[in-house]
């Protein structure tokens, strides 16, 4: 899968197959950047010295690099292997595959709306990943939050790319609860909590016993789990308060 950026940045984590190997550096083809090639010195090779190149890597092996100064005169970009850590190079190729999947994707798209491969990289996969991160990442949002996909690529694809993730992810949601305590001290206050709590778009709110209740929502991990309750639990506050009420919110 390509990236939409035409060369990496400076501290970039780039996939790295290696092309040749002579006495003193390495050099590698950029899998996520088809035109463009880097180069490894020896000294960049390993933290500890390094006698022979060829102990440390192989020709056609794929790995992960640190792009640690751009592209010089000869289009050439320094790289480094030591400075990549076991974690850093794990996530990487995690997410170097999920792409390698979206690009299948891409190319179910294609044919579900006739339409040229390689265009859909300007007007899916890119939108894709300036949005969220990767095309994978996108093609997963599409699941959870149809209005936000909606609104970055054209409609044309919409349903498209609906289909094809959904018979081809298997979303796993994170779970988060809490407390919320909500007063609204009216005649028609009990009317009014329960016309506020049916408007929370995304999130589960149960009644336990007046004036407590409980709030869950989902998300496609932690971090969007935690974004979902707090725009949820912001905008029924808000609206609680515009009826004089008061609400509390306390995770469970």
């Amino acid at each position: 899968m390509r990236s939409y950026k035409e060369t990496p940045d400076k501290g970039d984590l780039v996939v790295a197959e290696i092309e040749d190997i002579n006495p003193h550096s390495v050099y590698v083809n950029l899998e996520e950047y088809p035109d463009k090639k880097g180069l490894i010195h020896i000294s960049e090779v390993a933290r500890s010295w390094v006698r022979d190149i060829r102990k440390h890597v192989s020709k056609g092996e794929k790995t992960v690099a640190q792009v640690i100064e751009k592209e010089d005169d000869n289009g050439s970009i320094s790289l480094s292997l030591k400075r990549v850590n076991d974690k850093q190079k794990s996530d990487k190729m995690k997410e170097w595959n999920k792409e390698r999947k979206a690009e299948k994707f891409l190319k179910k798209v294609a044919e579900k709306v006739d339409e040229d491969y390689e265009k859909l990289y300007e007007e899916i996969s890119f939108p894709f990943q300036k949005k969220f991160g990767t095309t994978f990442d996108g093609f997963e949002e599409s699941l959870v939050n149809r209005e936000e996909v909606k609104e970055i690529i054209p409609e044309d694809y919409l349903e498209a790319v609906l289909e094809v993730a959904q018979n081809n992810i298997s979303l796993k949601k994170v779970k988060l609860e809490g407390d919320l305590k909500i007063r609204v001290p009216t005649g028609d206050g009990v009317s009014v909590i329960k016309e506020v709590l049916s408007t929370g778009e995304g999130a589960e709110v149960s009644y336990i016993s007046a004036p407590k209740y409980n709030i869950k929502v989902w998300g496609r991990n932690h971090e969007d789990a935690k974004k979902t309750m707090k725009e949820t639990v912001r905008d029924l506050r808000e609206k609680i308060q515009d009826h004089g009420g008061s609400f509390e919110f306390q995770r469970a």
